[in-house]
């Protein structure tokens, strides 16, 4: 099925799409191993608890597609590999009747990084009489993105194209003999002449907080110039499509000039899908202003193509997904999800029916993503998981509506011991629902208190990894002796333009929620409210940075990050145009000053009494700096720690596994009152024994302070 992209966010605002970079990153950082992913190792022998090694190793899915005639799924595994410090990946395909082995097809190149570093999903496709497999590959650095086919009578990869450029998107054309392929032409190197002779004037393609070079990021905003090209199977030959073919197959885009419905006009279309007969087309539209709805959301329509009658096949979702239309184009098939981090349904609409017709709902705490359909609805491959659980490719039967596993991609987790997890629901000061879910201590003990440590910001029915940015190994947490409060921030809002207040609650409820959260499990005798952290990414940082500067609550922090007048004058016009939407618009030191200390770290250090370590990319690093210079000028416990080559998320297997050992002993060390002896980490030991007594005479200052400064009694 199509899937929705997601949104690109630096801290945490969307500003585009999430889409590979077929042109290549601006920082080449984690590397490619070429062996294959194997499916047959890694199993844990005996019963243990959960290491970071074990979630950095994991197996994970990286696209799901079941054949036309839903006898096959293919699948692709990516595998995180320490020594080498790069990744594998492997094509795989099994058989949906039960008890089937898995067949493995070879390496499925590099990993599809987008433009912040994450590997982003991207289903295998089928040929129509299901005997060919394609996938867009990148066999080494120096190549560009092709499209590679593999033969299914015999497993080999016996194809692959070889156009100009880089195939940005691809689909088998009617009939299963040609591919229709979406090229990018390299883009030109800039004169480097520029970097000693004529300046360049600031623009809009110039990002001063990025701590990348002004000419790749110049070379990285032309705009692509694309060609479409088609492939023919039989003589393995390419030649440029015809306007006729380019009219009838191009990907939608929202460059292009919009259709002739007007009836369109009135959507912020996003995606767009023609049905196989060419009668209709379905829609993704965005609900991205707060006069439509107080949150974000994405909805689905479907237009004809014979009288131009629009019709809202969900009119009051919360996000739709995931879309395809069924061979004979007579049913469209979609992805809701409801909000609340459960499962997403999946849905059917039928030529001639009045409304959506529900399909498939995952039972219990159970989570299912990645759906795909055969040609007749009969079948559908997914990836089933729940909080304990990763990912596993499974086939749902729709007519017995049974699911059922497939392929375990990581056997031996299941051996390992596990924290037990909880939903906890409920609603802040503010009126707003929250929820979250609690992961309890590995030896959990009725009547105990035990530390403990909230992540952000994103939570669900899913497996329970790493949290955003999968920075905080959350089950080794819990091997530890934590209590894990994985929090979700909520539905992201729609912003009212210049209402600084509105925007505020973005920060400030979520804060309340988890002050509400971590008292409740307080009072029950859960945790000890004294031995509180916060983690977070992204977001996530943002959420944490305003808790740690509002509140009293955290102990200790892993990432904590928030807007300020520093920021605002490193940002580029991009995001000038989003303070002004906030209402955060002009000088910092003019009307907008009053607001800007209300969410600004650096200007309320001096209320800041939790320890931060703070992880950032060579990429992103400036943008810490006011806090962690404002925080280390008053003697504030903060360490920053910056990875080389990385971007936004930090993908560097090296740099994850140190990542999540060095966030562990912090949170030990500030919570427990525990150091690993680990020879290698007597320096770590050092600084932060340092800033203890630091800390401490600081509060002794701050006491004494107040002490003096207290009116006497009479």
């Amino acid at each position: 099925m199509n899937k929705l992209g997601r949104g690109v966010a630096i801290l945490g605002v969307a500003l585009g799409c999430c889409v590979a970079d077929v042109a290549g990153q601006a920082v080449e950082g984690a590397g490619y191993d070429q062996k294959t992913v194997r499916l047959d190792g890694n199993r844990a022998m005996t019963a243990r608890p959960v290491t970071p090694m074990d979630l950095l190793t994991l197996r994970d899915p990286k696209g799901v597609s079941i054949s036309p005639d839903g006898r096959q799924v293919a699948f692709v595994v990516g595998q995180a590999e320490y020594e080498t410090n790069g990744y594998r990946s492997g094509l795989f395909v099994v058989a949906t009747r039960a008890e089937s082995r898995v067949q493995a097809l070879g390496t499925a190149g590099m990993p599809h990084w987008d433009d912040i570093n994450q590997w982003l999903d991207e289903a295998p496709q089928w040929s129509s009489n299901s005997e060919w497999i394609s996938y867009r590959t990148r066999m080494n650095p120096r190549e560009h993105w092709q499209v590679s086919l593999w033969n299914l009578k015999n497993g080999l990869r016996e194809k692959a194209t070889s156009v100009p450029g880089d195939v940005e998107s691809y689909r088998w054309c009617p009939g299963g003999g040609e591919l229709f392929l979406a090229t990018v032409k390299p883009r030109r190197s800039l004169d480097p002449a520029n970097a000693d002779g004529g300046g360049i004037l600031f623009n809009r393609a110039i990002h001063p907080y990025q701590v990348i070079p002004i000419l790749t990021q110049m070379k990285e905003a032309q705009e692509s110039e694309r060609e479409y090209w088609i492939y023919d199977l039989k003589t393995q030959q390419e030649r440029l499509a015809t306007q006729q073919e380019i009219g009838e197959c191009r990907p939608w885009n929202s460059a292009f000039p919009s259709d002739q419905n007007s009836t369109l006009s009135q959507y912020h279309i996003v995606d767009a899908l023609p049905s196989p007969d060419r009668l209709k087309v379905a829609y993704i539209y965005a609900v991205d202003k707060a006069s439509q709805s107080k949150t974000r959301a994405s909805r689905l329509l479907v237009a004809s193509n014979h009288d131009g009658h629009v019709r809202e096949l969900t009119p009051d979702a919360h996000r739709v997904e995931q879309f395809r239309w069924s061979a004979d184009g007579s049913t469209l098939y979609f992805t809701e999800h409801g909000g609340g981090g459960h499962s997403a349904e999946l849905w059917a609409f039928r030529a001639g029916d009045s409304k959506p017709q529900l399909v498939y709902k995952a039972s219990g705490a159970e989570y299912l993503s990645s759906f795909s359909s055969d040609d007749r609805g009969q079948s559908f491959a997914c990836l089933r998981e729940n909080n304990t659980s990763p990912p596993q490719i499974a086939v749902i039967d729709n007519a017995t509506k049974q699911i059922r596993t497939l392929v375990d991609l990581n056997p031996g987790f299941s051996i390992l011991q596990k924290g037990s997890t909880e939903r906890l629901e409920g609603t802040n000061s503010y009126g707003e629902d929250w929820f979250a879910y609690l992961v309890r201590p590995l030896d959990f003990v009725p009547g105990k208190t035990y530390p403990l440590i909230v992540t952000t910001y994103r939570s669900g029915d899913y497996f329970l990894r790493g949290a955003s940015g999968d920075e905080n190994p959350i089950q080794v947490y819990a091997a530890h002796g934590f209590a894990v409060l994985c929090f979700d921030v909520g539905w992201l809002r729609n912003p009212v333009p210049g209402d600084f207040d509105a925007k505020l609650l973005d920060w400030a409820s979520p804060t309340a929620s988890i002050e509400d959260a971590v008292r409740r499990l307080a009072e029950e005798g859960i945790i000890d409210l004294s031995r509180v952290g916060i983690a977070g990414f992204s977001h996530g940082e943002e959420i944490a940075g305003y808790a740690v500067s509002h509140t009293d609550l955290f102990r200790a922090a892993g990432g904590a990050a928030s807007y300020d007048p520093c920021f605002y004058f490193l940002g580029s016009d991009d995001w000038h145009d989003v303070f002004k939407e906030w209402g955060l618009a002009g000088w910092p030191e003019g009307e907008s000053k009053r607001d800007w200390r209300k969410i600004a770290m650096s200007l309320n250090a001096e209320k800041i009494m939790t320890p931060i370590l703070q992880n950032a990319s060579d990429t992103e690093y400036l943008i810490y700096l006011s806090t962690y210079r404002s925080l280390r000028d008053l003697g504030k416990p903060v360490e920053l720690y910056i990875y080389p080559n990385e971007l936004h998320v930090r993908n560097q297997p090296r740099h994850r596994l140190e990542i999540y050992e060095r966030n562990l002993d912090w949170f030990r060390f500030w919570l427990k009152d525990e150091q690993d002896p680990d020879p290698r980490k007597a320096q770590q030991r050092r600084r932060w024994n340092y800033l203890h007594d630091e800390e401490s005479r600081q509060l002794e200052n701050s006491v004494a302070h107040r002490a003096e400064t207290s009116p006497v009694s009479k």
